[in-house]
């Protein structure tokens, strides 16, 4: 578990961090907000897709790691469009 969080909060400061910068999209409320919420958003997925959806789909290790940092990452990525769409 500590292997999945340390991987998810790196990932997800990078993707909030860089997919801006890959888009020239300015942030609304600032870098740190997006970085912020895309990590939080990020973490509470990943645990929940770690201890809850991963063992009701029936999957076991590493599949069941490589699916909840790779969704918990996509999330972030959704939850700064998210802040760009509250922000219109």
């Amino acid at each position: 578990m500590p292997v999945l969080l340390l991987a998810t909060i790196v990932g997800s400061v990078l993707i909030t961090w860089l997919l801006p910068k890959a888009f020239h999209s300015d942030p609304p409320y600032g870098v740190a907000v997006d970085v912020a919420v895309g990590t939080i958003a990020a973490l509470i997925w990943a645990v929940l897709a770690y201890e809850i959806i991963s063992p009701a789909i029936g999957l076991e290790n590493p599949g069941k790691f490589i699916l909840s940092v790779g969704d918990a990452l996509g999330f972030a990525a959704v939850m700064l469009w998210v802040l760009r769409r509250i922000k219109r």
